[in-house]
C-alpha cells in the first residue's frame, strides 16, 4: 500500500476517534487552521529570489539619486500609480 494512502488514513482514524471529544476536536481545528495559514505564508524560493531582487534594485536606484546620477519621481506620482 502507498505509504501517503496509509498516512491518510491513519489520520483520518486518529481524528474518527476524537469525534466524541468536543474539546479535542476544537484543538485539532484550531490546530489545523493555523496550519493553513502558516503554509499560505511560506513563499517559494523563486518568490523570496524576485523580492530580494527588487529591494536590490530599489536600493541601487537609491545610491543613483543620491549620487545625483538619477532622478526620483515625486511622492504622489508613486501613489497614484499603487
Amino acid at each position: 500500500m502507498d505509504k501517503s494512502l496509509e498516512l491518510q488514513q491513519s489520520i483520518l482514524h486518529d481524528v474518527a476517534s476524537l469525534f466524541g471529544n468536543t474539546d479535542a476536536l476544537n484543538k485539532l481545528h484550531k490546530y489545523l487552521n493555523k496550519l493553513k495559514r502558516e503554509e499560505k505564508q511560506e513563499m517559494s524560493k523563486a518568490e523570496k529570489k524576485e523580492i530580494l531582487d527588487d529591494i536590490r534594485d530599489g536600493l541601487r536606484e537609491m545610491k543613483l539619486v543620491k549620487k545625483g546620477k538619477s532622478t526620483s519621481r515625486p511622492l504622489a506620482s508613486l501613489l497614484k500609480e499603487l
